[in-house]
């Protein structure tokens, strides 16, 4: 079934005190659910859902901020997102979904697998942001890095919000050659509806998410990719999950992808991803 021919159920609920909106394949399947990173939304999703639909009810929300959901002003930290996923799970009845996360996205499922233990068949994490070192405090020189980093991330989003959805398709064009038609499209319209307060927290980097890791209780794959071409997942962190995640976490990192490995190599990346859901 091609992404153009996915029967889609579309919808909102009130979740931890904002709107979710949300798109599902529906079906008496069991449900995964597709939580997607900064300044994208749930239809970016769209190419993965429709490999996956015929096994699964895919649902793909909208993250606080993101697409047609709610963007308050204020409550953006990552364990919001973990709470606001956590009432959607719940408002949908969803029974023991299998999550999937992309970068900010896989922050947030990986909060709530550890938050709320045996909710959580199974967990992806697709290239999470992590320090360069997860055993030591960041140097000083490193936070500087870091917050720059972000600061420009915003500066580029803002910029973006004004754009019109062609000129954010030609340019992701010309950034992501290799990238399917089929994700040009709602990446660019992701862009336009992201709220400059997703940005009023402090840098995704220093926040000590990656802790809960060693509590998960589920199957969990943690996937990353070339560093080289922008994966965030660096070989000091590889080893230190390693070392003391080694019954807990699965890894595999890819070659020939950056940070966005489902775009970058979608069949290596969904031939990984459907393998795991079969087994957990």
């Amino acid at each position: 079934m091609s992404n153009a021919q996915l029967p889609l159920y579309s919808g909102t609920l009130q979740a931890n005190g904002i709107k979710i909106s949300y798109h599902r394949t529906g079906g008496d399947k069991p449900p995964l659910v597709l939580a997607h990173g900064l300044t994208d939304m749930g239809l970016c999703w769209l190419r993965l859902a429709s490999s996956l639909s015929h096994k699964y009810d895919v649902v793909m929300y909208d993250a606080r901020g993101h697409g047609d959901s709610d963007a308050p002003e204020t409550g953006h930290e990552p364990e919001n997102r973990a709470e606001d996923l956590f009432g959607l799970v719940e408002g949908l009845k969803l029974e023991s979904p299998r999550l999937l996360g992309h970068s900010l996205g896989a922050m947030t499922v990986a909060l709530f697998a550890a938050k709320c233990p045996g909710r959580a068949r199974s967990v992806v994490l697709e290239d999470p942001p992590l320090p360069n070192q997860l055993d030591r405090e960041p140097t000083a020189e490193q936070r500087t890095a870091w917050q720059k980093g972000w600061n420009d991330w915003r500066d580029a989003a803002a910029i973006r919000t004004g754009q019109s959805c062609a000129e954010l398709q030609q340019i992701c064009r010309r950034q992501s050659p290799l990238w399917h038609d089929l994700e040009i499209s709602p990446w660019a319209e992701a862009k336009t509806k992201t709220s400059p307060h997703v940005f009023e927290i402090p840098n995704l980097t220093e926040h000590k998410w990656w802790q809960c890791l060693p509590k998960l209780e589920c199957a969990t794959l943690l996937l990353s990719a070339d560093i080289k071409r922008g994966a965030l997942m660096t070989a000091a962190a590889e080893v230190y999950l390693r070392e003391f995640c080694p019954e807990v976490v699965t890894l595999v990192r890819l070659q020939g992808a950056g940070h966005n490995i489902h775009r970058d190599n979608f069949d290596r990346f969904i031939s990984l991803v459907s393998d795991f859901f079969a087994r957990n």
